[in-house]
């Protein structure tokens, strides 16, 4: 059994933004953290081999490969844990390669957030009750709030909550620009709930672009809701070109009905 003590974090990717994040955050709890990165001395192999604590916090399109790399190398009675946002293949990948035990985490937040206080993590546990137990007891003493689920009903609400919401926000942009709509008149004319769609715009074409090309590229899920998303506009789109006010009322009222759901 691994003192809590004896815990060693090895971070793979520990020089971007959330592989920096988590190396203070662990640094700050007292745990030696050592990280490898392009360019970094220590290689992946080098902490999969002496780290108790291995954390996988690259890219989203190379996650897997590191992880098919790394993972046999990690200790039995070591944790080999993941930060992607997609959980499915990364997990079933990291048991299928390593016989240490694998939890696949997804932090709802981003590296700009002072501490995880508030924030959502979810935990997707593969394999070993006890660092399951250790890691959501050190994030909830960090008053996060921890969230455990199964990779499929991860994914399933990420296709709603990431995919859906950054497919819509780009194709609203992509409009906007298709059109040629000048950008600073439309400020002028802008509401607040219109202001407040430009900052979302503006938030996420200013990320990685490769990252939001590989979630929807690399979640099955994701076009079950694309493909039901493009029904609903062609629907909307012929009910207002009947001019059917009766029909455009049931469904406001329906969508309406369904967010009124009182919470579980």
């Amino acid at each position: 059994m691994i003192e809590d003590k004896d815990i060693h974090v090895g971070i793979i990717g520990g020089l971007g933004k959330m592989g920096r994040w988590f190396h203070r955050f662990f640094a700050e709890l007292g745990y030696q953290v050592s990280v490898a990165d392009l360019g970094t001395e220590t290689t992946p192999e080098d902490l999969a081999k002496t780290c108790n604590l291995v954390l996988v916090a690259v890219p989203l399109q190379h996650t897997v490969e590191v992880v098919r790399a790394i993972g046999p190398l990690v200790q039995n009675d070591a944790l080999l844990m993941d930060l992607a946002s997609l959980k499915s293949e990364v997990v079933s990948t990291m048991l299928e390669v390593s016989a240490a035990s694998v939890i696949g985490t997804h932090p709802l937040f981003g590296p700009g957030e002072p501490n995880v206080t508030g924030q959502t993590v979810v935990m997707c546990p593969g394999r070993g009750q006890w660092w399951q137990e250790w890691l959501q007891g050190v994030l909830v003493e960090g008053g996060a709030r921890v969230e455990v689920v199964t990779p499929e009903v991860h994914d399933y609400y990420m296709a709603v909550v990431q995919g859906l919401t950054h497919f819509s926000t780009l194709a609203l942009g992509l409009t906007i620009d298709s059109l040629g709509v000048d950008i600073k008149n439309l400020k002028r004319f802008a509401t607040p709930a219109f202001h407040r769609r430009l900052v979302e715009i503006t938030h996420l074409l200013s990320q990685d672009a490769d990252l939001y090309a590989a979630m929807p590229m690399l979640n099955s899920t994701y076009g079950v809701f694309y493909r039901e998303f493009e029904r609903i506009i062609l629907d909307l789109k012929g009910v207002i070109a009947q001019k059917d006010i009766d029909e455009f009322i049931r469904l406001f009222d329906r969508a309406r009905s369904h967010f009124r759901t009182p919470e579980p």
